[in-house]
């Protein structure tokens, strides 16, 4: 068709074809993808969406932005919904879009990712080193590490970055020596590692524990990264998490820019090898450095304050963490409260628990727990019931084994019973700590019978503390010999005593009068290296011989382990003279605890019952007379009944 005008002709396709676009419209679109590209990485996602709409020609660029933008910040169904929009438009996808939908299909099933590799195939993308890296990545994540390292065979001359991806996949799904091989792949083809590679490589040897960590560390500083705080952080976690103090504080201090990372790995080395002092020590160091507390070291001092049995430090910590702010933190006070009540300080756990507005599973097992373990049982059933009618969450085995810690100690059978058969209904029942806490319960409730059954169903998951319970059981129930019998048991399966085996041994053997057991086990404790004898060992063997009437062989013996063992050993004297009615070995023994503890009234008391047994009435109420004399205090005497506490003062 022609336009005629003066005799001029034009083309009235030229007329009708568009203009190109102004300088100023090509400026403003390119301005409007740079901004909602901000506003992804801002994570501001409405005003993105409010901009997006505004742009009239929506080209690639804009529609790439829109759904790489929506994966990365985790919205990975609009990412989707975006991408089905840009094609349903006629929009193109390149390889910057396709980056997007396979980083938005990441958290769905490995369906959908082989879904959009096949749409990758398709457009042809599938040899694009972009494409292909982040399609492995993805694969990886998905833990098919088979189609992962098949993309990767299928790179043509795959770089650093394909490199990376590959091993850090390797890494990701457990295969070490894997990643390890793919390393000196890399190396083979000349390609110089980088910090990312080595942060892998690092992660694979600690992992095999490899004997090549030396070399890994040389050829790090070979390749100009030892100045990487990222590289140094991970090389100072591979020597922690193999509990290597010596290397670990070799690579620590050589360390020219410690961050806050290179800190905690070192205080939670320090923790695990349970150097309370040294994490103190190192708070300090860090001070001095001008770093700034996180959140995890303020939780590595309070773990310090719990090895240490200190509590006044605790307080000290717990002023830092409001100071910093980390009081609103709800993993800091957790820690907060099982460290108070690990150290004995209920009222301050309990203040710290009550004033936290959002409860855990840790803070509720840590309150029930204190409360059970320093007499406080009836407090802890209260707990434990508020819990289950305020929380939702389902309660782990650890605040399980609290609640029947707390039934042990009320003796409240019918409650141990039920919470057998919740253990039971929640499948906690395989957990060794309940089961050695159901052995306990039983045995403190005095029914062997069903103590031993659970015993038994252990069998190989059997530990030393299941052993030492079902010792202490019958010990305590006044079985001595069947204690004997299964120390004996013990040790012909090849089971190691520790000193808390001993101990209870000797107790049952003690209150048993099994003379000659109790002193051949004491003997096979000192024969051994492995073991060494303190002073409760040494008052279990005088408590022994004293029962048993050999009074004058345990004054010796106490004679001869005095600096050891300290008064303990003279209380066990004094109390086997009460039983014995050895009233002149008992004021020998008196005296001499008198000089050592003076302000104490255990001796007298225990003094003016062997004066009592012996007939000696007057001489007794003037020993209790001075008692309130000298401003002493005795300790009254509480039996607990089916949970009803009762003084006897």
């Amino acid at each position: 068709m022609i336009f005629r005008s003066n005799r001029i002709l034009f083309p009235l396709k030229s007329i009708c074809a568009p203009c190109p676009p102004p300088v100023s419209s090509v400026a403003n679109h390119y301005e409007s993808t740079k901004i909602l590209s901000s506003h992804f990485k801002l994570g501001d996602i409405s005003e993105a969406e409010k901009l997006f709409e505004k742009i009239p020609e929506k080209d690639v660029v804009s529609w790439s932005i829109m759904v790489h933008g929506y994966a990365k910040n985790g919205y990975r169904e609009r990412s989707m919904e975006a991408f089905s929009r840009m094609r349903m438009s006629g929009v193109v996808p390149n390889s910057f879009t396709m980056v997007g939908v396979v980083v938005g299909v990441t958290g769905f099933s490995d369906l959908w990712l082989q879904c959009v590799h096949g749409l990758i195939v398709k457009n042809g993308q599938e040899h694009n080193l972009i494409v292909g890296t982040a399609l492995l990545d993805a694969y990886a994540r998905c833990r098919n590490v088979n189609a992962s390292y098949m993309v990767f065979q299928g790179l043509k001359n795959p770089g650093l970055i394909s490199f990376n991806a590959a091993i850090t996949g390797f890494v990701y799904n457990d295969l070490f020596k894997e990643a390890l091989v793919l390393f000196n792949q890399l190396r083979m083809v000349g390609i110089v590692p980088g910090i990312a590679t080595m942060v892998s490589v690092v992660q694979a040897c600690a992992a095999l524990g490899s004997p090549q960590l030396e070399s890994v560390h040389s050829l790090i500083m070979k390749v100009g990264l030892s100045s990487h705080a990222s590289v140094n952080n991970s090389i100072l976690n591979m020597y922690s998490s193999l509990l290597d103090l010596s290397g670990a504080t070799k690579n620590f201090h050589l360390m020219e820019n410690k961050d806050i990372i290179s800190w905690t790995t070192m205080m939670s080395l320090f923790i695990h090898l349970e150097r309370a002092t040294d994490v103190m020590k190192l708070f300090h160091d860090m001070r001095d450095a001008g770093t700034n507390l996180d959140e995890v070291v303020v939780i590595n001092l309070i773990s310090a304050c719990v090895l240490l049995g200190d509590s006044t430090k605790g307080r000290q910590v717990h002023a830092q963490v409001i100071v910093c702010g980390f009081a609103n933190e709800v993993s800091v006070l957790s820690s907060l409260v099982a460290m108070y009540s690990k150290c004995g300080q209920l009222d301050l756990s309990r203040m710290v628990f009550d004033r936290t507005s959002k409860k855990t599973v840790i803070s509720w097992t840590a309150i029930i727990s204190g409360c059970a373990h320093f007499g406080r049982p009836q407090e802890a059933l209260c707990l434990w019931i508020r819990a289950r009618e305020e929380e939702s969450f389902r309660f782990d085995s650890m605040s399980l084994v609290g609640v029947l810690v707390a039934s042990a100690e009320l003796a409240a059978l019918d409650l141990c019973k039920q919470l057998h058969c919740h253990a039971f209904g929640s499948g906690f029942l395989p957990c060794r700590a309940v089961q050695n806490s159901l052995i306990s319960a039983y045995s403190k409730c005095g029914l062997m019978e069903p103590a031993l059954h659970v015993f038994k169903e252990m069998g190989c998951f059997r530990d030393i503390v299941s052993w030492n319970v079902i010792l202490k059981g019958y010990g305590v129930n006044g079985v001595g010999e069947t204690a004997v019998s299964f120390y004996n048991e013990m040790r012909m399966q090849g089971v190691d005593p520790d000193s808390a085996t001993y101990l209870i041994v000797l107790n049952a053997c003690s209150h048993a009068g099994l003379v000659g057991d109790g002193l051949r086990i004491f003997s096979q404790m000192a024969e051994e290296s492995r073991i060494r004898p303190h002073k409760q060992h040494f008052r279990c063997l005088v408590d022994l011989l004293a029962r048993a009437g050999c009074l004058s062989v345990a004054q010796d013996f106490a004679n001869n382990v005095l600096e050891q063992a300290g008064p303990d050993v003279w209380k066990a004297l004094l109390s086997g003279c009460l039983v014995h009615g050895d009233v002149e070995l008992a004021e020998l023994v008196a005296r001499r605890l008198s000089k050592q503890e003076a302000r104490k009234s255990d001796q007298v008391v225990l003094l003016s019952n062997v004066y009592a047994s012996a007939g000696r009435f007057k001489d007794a109420e003037v020993l209790r007379f001075s008692i309130e004399n000298k401003g002493l205090t005795k300790n009254k005497a509480v039996s607990t009944i089916h949970g009803t506490a009762i003084d006897f003062g």
